[in-house]
């Protein structure tokens, strides 16, 4: 017998023997049961799949890059996001957002891909916020699951926060006409700001201006903004930028906005009347085009004499006037506001806040802010009488 023949059986002996053959599984890998994690992170720590302001998770790698502001920026509200994403989302559709130091959402808004959905492209947009308090704070830029709400990618930057100013008028994207009318709250009362107003194609209008003390103690700039020497042609309807900036050069504010020009179709005249030495006379303004007529009439009055026609003055408490009357209460406001304008059966009610009283009295005085109020109502066909009313009160308005 061979060698191989006796190796065989004793092979056999030893197999049957250890019974059957068996194998040991590979152990199972547990899978998280999490919804999808954060995808990409850049120049700051990434929040949790539910998007909490306070939570920070762990950053992951980059899909979306912010360009715009950088680290270490100083940005004001509303701050300008830019950037770009390795593939456009949903709607083609961001979500931007600014937090301060401790997690806590102080505004967001949507950030706009210039790409089909899956394809690569840059991204933008305006996040309007407010902050209390400067200080340090971060930008955010999201891909929110349609599905669940989940971040699927994510990337943020840390700023600098600044609570120096906001631009309550004109509001962002308004569509505005020159005069530009203004109201800011920013620096400390009697500092000296820049106003600047810069078209789309260059064409710009800069003016200094002393900010007034706001009833909150703050600076306030209450103002109708136009060229102190002789303007230029007034440039075709076109987005412009108007920044509010310190002697120094420090942006303190900046609003991005429409200005209309006055042969623009979505602009109408209306003829207000001021007052040139005892007499009302009228002049003729620029509005945007509304179904409210007289109520922008009226509201144009209360900013007072277009800056470009001299030697105009109006009877109705301006801005300084109302900030220091010796009779204002708590609840009192920088300027006069119309609250509301009825009109029926050719009858118009003119309902003025609470800070028209400040004219503090004398006959003539009375009688020129009446005269005012109701020749420029008396402009529109619809309006054959006019009453004035104070905070809902017609009795004893406008009395010496």
């Amino acid at each position: 017998m061979g060698r191989n023949s006796l190796v065989n059986p004793l092979l056999l002996i030893l197999l049957v023997s250890c019974g059957p053959a068996t194998m040991s599984p590979l152990p199972t890998p547990t899978l998280p049961m999490a919804g999808p994690s954060p995808k990409a992170t850049a120049g700051g720590l990434a929040p949790t799949a539910e998007v909490r302001p306070t939570t920070v998770p762990t950053p992951v790698p980059n899909e979306i890059v912010i360009e715009f502001p950088l680290s270490g920026d100083t940005v004001f509200s509303p701050v300008e996001v830019r950037g770009r994403v390795q593939m456009s989302p949903f709607e083609s559709t961001l979500l931007g957002r600014v937090l301060d130091a401790q997690g806590n959402l102080l505004g967001q808004g949507p950030l706009q891909v210039a790409a089909e959905m899956g394809k690569p492209g840059p991204f933008s947009g305006q996040i309007p916020f407010r902050a209390d308090v400067a200080g340090p704070g971060r930008v955010e830029v999201l891909e929110i699951s349609p599905k669940d709400g989940a971040v699927m990618t994510y990337a943020a930057v840390e700023v600098l926060l600044s609570s120096a100013g906001r631009i309550e008028i004109p509001a962002a994207g308004a569509r505005a006409t020159m005069p530009l009318h203004l109201l800011a709250r920013l620096g400390r009362p009697g500092e000296r700001v820049v106003v600047t107003l810069r078209w789309q194609n260059g064409t710009e209008v800069s003016r200094t201006y002393t900010l007034l003390e706001g009833e909150d103690g703050r600076g306030l700039l209450i103002e109708s903004l136009w060229w102190e020497d002789k303007p230029p042609p007034l440039p075709p309807t076109q987005p412009a930028t108007l920044e509010i900036r310190s002697l120094e050069g420090t942006l303190l504010a900046r609003q991005e906005l429409t200005v209309l020009h006055w042969n623009d179709p979505e602009v109408r005249s209306v003829t207000l009347y001021f007052v040139r030495g005892e007499e009302p006379v009228p002049v003729q303004v620029y509005v945007p085009r509304t179904v409210r007529i007289g109520t922008a009439a009226l509201e144009e009055l209360l900013w007072g004499p277009p800056p470009h026609q001299p030697g105009l003055q109006t009877a109705i408490p301006l801005p300084a006037e109302v900030l220091r009357y010796p009779g204002r209460g708590p609840d009192w406001g920088p300027r006069v506001r119309l609250l509301s304008l009825g009109i029926e059966g050719g009858v118009a009610t003119a309902d003025f806040s609470r800070e028209l009283r400040a004219y503090g009295g004398g006959s003539l005085r009375i009688m020129l802010i009446r005269q005012q109020i109701t020749r420029t109502l008396l402009e529109f066909p619809s309006v054959q009488e006019v009453v004035i009313a104070v905070e809902g009160e017609t009795e004893g308005v406008l009395e010496p």
